[in-house]
């Protein structure tokens, strides 16, 4: 039976930071069989940043993830999934990190005065889920009511 009680965690809802480090996430998860590429890509991008020099530790903890969450093609959903649920709550922890680079990376957070919240204290407000229920309800009554529009396009171009 579904449970129609639980609202899914969104952009939306999130802080800035919150929304950095699932984004950093997608990015390094769907980066292929080499990391150093988003890793080197976001390092340069966040030269001025005060989150730069916690990046090496946010890395550190994404590859300790077991492998069926590493290295596969990341959607674009506003929606986030499980695993990232748990970053945040591996970060936002209060009663203490597990891995030596969550540590690290916190203790950056602080000296920036960063606050990461975990998942379960985010308050979920269902905007970004509703907005991908309708868009996915909307493309199925397009496709119903235009279903030879994708095939006028191909021999346009």
């Amino acid at each position: 039976m579904a449970n129609f009680d639980f609202i899914p965690l969104g952009f939306s809802d999130l802080s800035s930071d919150e929304a950095f480090v699932v984004s950093g996430f997608r990015l390094w998860q769907s980066s292929g069989t080499s990391c150093h590429e988003p890793e080197n890509s976001l390092t340069d991008t966040l030269k001025n940043d005060r989150l730069r020099e916690g990046l090496c530790f946010l890395f550190d903890f994404f590859g300790t993830l077991p492998d069926w969450h590493r290295r596969k093609a990341s959607g674009n959903s506003s929606v986030l999934t499980a695993i990232e649920e748990t970053l945040l709550n591996e970060i936002g922890s209060v009663d203490g990190a597990t891995k030596q680079s969550v540590k690290s990376f916190k203790q950056i957070l602080d000296q920036a005065g960063i606050i990461i919240r975990p998942a379960s204290e985010i308050p979920r407000s269902g905007y970004d889920h509703l907005l991908e229920v309708i868009g996915r309800k909307t493309a199925r009554v397009f496709d119903a009511l235009y279903p030879e529009f994708w095939e006028t396009l191909r021999y346009q171009g």
